[in-house]
């Protein structure tokens, strides 16, 4: 796949209008600093040796005596922020923090040596900015200063790392110079500058690369490139890449991938690079107005970004190697993510000579993504959008949650609103600052100004020289845009809106006038515009809209009809911080919150449990669940309060469950050992009939992802009261509790769960039903043991399990709509007793024990949301006349 390494060549004619004249014997004034990088790139730790040595001018008006410099590798220096169970796979390859790091070498100001310092700054590991003292230097003076530095690239999936071989280094993996503002202080919170590169590779250990767009052979270097006019050096080395090409409209379109390991596709489409190259082809040929024209050649490589569909090459455009391994259905939201990454590749040229640095990223963002916005709309017509699919099965609460606690990879292709286009603080442009991605702005200029209206200045606005600030307050004759655009701009508030108060219908000639009253509460000022809509008995709903600033509006209408409900921001427009005050009157709503299965050699368990509770309040609801099983069938119902510190935006640690449950018991259910096997023997003991009774649950969890937790605390106490009074055919009591935890062994790809299970019946009168007695054995005892084997009213159990995820990741594809990520072996042992005298449930001398093995999947649900499910083989072994009999059970997640 290999070719000749080309490159264009820049003349240096028109290099030197870069340069503004001076005299002779003077340092040139330079408009943007000028890198010379000389770098060794290798596949093993250090991946990177170099030198490099930047020209810049003092454009400030004071004598500078220091220079500030990023050395952005160290950002990875130390563990990010505590990662949760459910983003660590989408960051660290091994699921454990590997750091990265650079190390400057030498540092000299001109001839001089020099020594470069620390600059503690907030938010990012120290050695992350540093200083590095300089021979004063006047306003309008140029000087060199040289730096030899090594980095170590973490091994990370994302816009910096290392994974499989494969070097993905979107920026910053040479130091590079701070910003500098009029008044002589260096920006520590700016993105990088624009700049000019001339730089030389070498690879000793022969990997494929791509600088900038310019690809390079394995073989050909050393090799020399300039990169002018960029932001930084976009860098992709592999020790191989796949080629494929195509053509659309004049361009030719090159896509180079890494090969893949432990990767299956069963599908009646065509394959995963055909379907990529189809939508690049698309994206050019049927690119709405405004776009500019592609270049002769378009590259566009695969890396493993994982939480992020693309990233920015500044001469190239990067997407994520999983990009497309969605199903159809979902793949409209992928390709117009496609189609923003390449429209910004078209329109950096334009945007990078005239935005400012500061500007240029979100402004590059928010008009590629609403080019984006035009191009799947016209090429795929009345799709429907996220909250279309979220309204259309909202009945299920993962659904439901789903819109509060997005737990999916590539959250920014299904979501358009973020408060911050850079969460993680790890891309090159965003780590050292916070804000708002700026299709979120832009979406709020569209809504201050109006759709026609914003259309119009969009259009403008892609055809001017002007920056967008200035041309967006010309063309919209509003003077306070630019005012707005600088508040939208900054890092986003803590906000909230909430209806303070209604009048709905007073009489107004012959209609009906009412007036809502809406607050604000931010944690800075924060005017947007916001939609109030009236909705009316048999009638339109009526929009209402407040533009202006202020924390509280009073907005009103008269309508034909009587309005019984007012809703702020219908459409979800806005980021608030609560969404269940944002309607007068509550909006009910009833999903269907869980689906357990629970299967083995000897019991079946399933249940559903449907919850009513007004709309985005997590924190109380009322709850029918229905279960059937092998010991019989039957519902509870009551209510439930979640309280204490969120686990996420719908869950809570403390929850509190209090019902009343009836079922019909199943006279099948016995137990077998008290069964001989010779017919002429007593009969087996039967037990049937009905329970009725009360109950209440307490539970206490920190478990972010139940489906592969490693720092789990889960505890439970319960407590069932069944009596003739409450419709019961028995009268007894049962209590206890269990708890359990995870930790990691070294680390989370080796996990230890334990749990213990400890359990009391007690009967008022007559007996406990055979269905009533706790089980030595099944699903949720000891596994190893049947359901029925040994009953008793007390238990003590003791489960335990070493879980192993099992390496490299794997792809296996089931038309899309199933798709293997990882897989994991797991090693069980359980041990425990049951009697009907409870202090006989700890001797320890009498436990029973049941060991075994298994194997659990992390799956993607329609190749984008994750799930598990596990199967296990148990026998027990402290009884050798039942050695070898086996149990098989299934889950649909972790047994604990």
């Amino acid at each position: 796949m290999a070719r000749p390494y080309s490159v264009r060549v820049i003349p240096f004619v028109a290099l030197a209008l870069l340069l503004l004249a001076a005299p002779a014997a003077a340092a040139p004034v330079l408009l943007r600093p000028q890198y010379r990088l000389d770098a060794t790139i290798g596949s093993d730790a250090p991946q990177v040796d170099g030198t490099l040595s930047v020209a810049f001018t003092n454009h400030s008006d004071r004598t500078l005596y220091e220079a500030v410099f990023f050395l952005f590798p160290n950002r990875f220096s130390a563990p990010d922020a505590p990662i949760n169970d459910f983003y660590r796979q989408y960051l660290y390859p091994e699921k454990t923090f590997d750091p990265g790091s650079m190390e400057l070498l030498e540092v000299r100001d001109g001839a001089a040596l020099t020594a470069a310092a620390p600059l503690p700054t907030a938010g990012v590991p120290d050695g992350t900015v540093v200083r590095a003292p300089i021979a004063a230097l006047a306003p309008g003076a140029t000087r060199r200063l040289t730096l030899r530095f090594r980095t170590e690239v973490p091994r990370r999936f994302g816009t910096f790392g290392e994974f499989d071989g494969q070097l993905t280094l979107v920026g910053g993996w040479y130091p590079y110079l701070a910003g500098l503002d009029a008044g002589g202080q260096w920006m520590i919170d700016a993105p990088p500058e624009l700049a000019d590169f001339d730089v030389t590779l070498s690879s000793p250990a022969g990997l494929e690369m791509v600088l900038n767009g310019r690809y390079v052979a394995p073989g050909a270097t050393p090799t020399r490139a300039l990169v002018p006019s960029v932001h930084y050096l976009s860098l992709i080395a592999a020790p191989r890449l796949l080629r494929a090409e195509t053509t659309a409209d004049g361009t030719r379109i090159v896509l180079l991938q890494r090969p893949t390991r432990w990767a299956m596709r069963i599908s009646l489409e065509p394959n995963q690079t055909e379907l990529l190259l189809a939508a690049l082809r698309e994206v050019i040929t049927e690119r709405p107005a405004g776009v500019p024209p592609p270049p002769p050649e378009l590259l566009v490589i695969e890396a493993p970004l994982r939480l992020d569909l693309t990233a920015a090459g500044e001469g190239d455009v990067i997407v994520s190697d999983r990009i497309l391994k969605v199903s159809g259905v979902l793949r409209p939201f992928h390709e117009a993510q496609i189609a923003q990454a390449v429209y910004a590749e078209l329109l950096r040229p334009q945007l990078a000579a005239r935005e400012p640095a500061t500007d240029y990223y979100w402004v590059s963002e928010g008009l590629s993504y609403a080019l984006a916005e035009r191009f799947i709309n016209q090429a795929r017509g009345q799709r429907r959008g996220v909250y279309d699919w979220i309204e259309l099965f909202n009945v299920f609460a993962v659904v439901d949650r789903f819109e509060s606690t997005p737990k999916v990879p590539f959250v920014g292709a299904f979501f358009p609103r973020a408060k911050e286009v850079d969460p993680l603080h790890a891309q090159v442009a965003t780590f050292n600052r916070s804000a708002p991605p700026g299709h979120v702005v832009l979406a709020k200029l569209r809504e201050q100004v109006g759709t026609p209206t914003f259309d119009v200045l969009l259009d403008q606005c892609l055809q001017t020289a002007a920056p967008l600030r200035e041309c967006a307050a010309v063309q919209s004759s509003d003077p306070e845009i630019g005012a707005r655009l600088e508040t939208w701009t900054q890092p986003y508030p803590s906000i909230d809106y909430r209806v303070e108060e209604t009048d709905f219908n007073r009489p107004e000639a012959d209609q009906f006038r009412s007036t809502v009253t809406v607050r604000r509460v931010s944690s800075r000022p924060f005017p947007e515009p916001v939609t109030v809509r009236l909705q009316t008995i048999g009638g339109a709903d009526v929009d209402l809209h407040w533009k202006s600033s202020g924390d509280v509006a009073i907005v009103s209408t008269a309508t034909p009809q009587r309005a019984y409900r007012a809703v702020i921001d219908p459409d979800r427009k806005l980021i608030d911080d609560d969404r269940s005050n944002n309607a007068w009157l509550p909006r009910l709503q009833v999903v269907i919150d869980s689906a357990d299965i629970e299967v083995s050699s000897t019991e079946f368990g399933f249940s559903v449990l449907a919850v009513g509770r007004k709309r985005y309040d997590y924190r109380k609801d009322l709850a029918v669940a229905g279960f059937y099983t092998n010991r019989g069938i039957g519902f509870t119902a009551g209510g439930r309060l979640h309280w204490g510190e969120q686990v996420d935006n719908s869950r809570f640690r403390q929850n509190l469950y209090a019902f009343y449950t009836y079922s019909k018991l199943d006279a099948g259910f016995m137990q077998t050992s008290n069964c001989p096997p010779s017919p002429t023997g007593p009969p087996c003991a039967r037990t049937s009939g009905y329970l009725g009774g009360v109950g209440f649950r307490y539970d206490y969890s920190n478990v972010y992802w139940t489906d592969n937790p490693s720092n789990q605390l889960r505890f439970r106490l319960y407590a069932d009261w069944y009596d003739e009074a409450l419709g019961s055919d028995y009268d007894y009591m049962d209590w206890g509790y269990t708890a359990s935890a995870t930790t990691p062994l070294w680390s989370p790809r080796t996990v230890a769960a334990a749990q213990i299970f400890n359990g009391f019946s007690e009967p008022f009168k007559g007996e406990v039903p055979n269905q009533g007695l706790y089980s030595l054995g099944g699903s949720r005892s000891i596994r190893g043991i049947g359901a029925e084997e040994d009953l008793a009213g007390n238990i003590f159990v003791l489960r335990t399990e070493v879980r192993r995820d099992v390496f490299p990741e794997l792809d296996l594809s089931l038309l899309d709509l199933l798709v293997m990520r990882q897989a994991q072996l797991k090693l069980l042992l359980d041990t425990g007793s049951v009697s009907n005298s409870a202090g006989r449930i700890y001797d320890v001398g009498r436990f029973a024990a049941g060991i075994g093995i298994g194997i659990g999947v992390i799956y993607d649900f329609l190749g984008f949301f994750p799930a598990s499910a596990y199967l296990e083989i148990a026998t027990r072994i402290d009884e050798p006349s039942q050695a070898g009999d086996v149990q098989v059970l299934f889950g649909s997640t972790q047994a604990f």
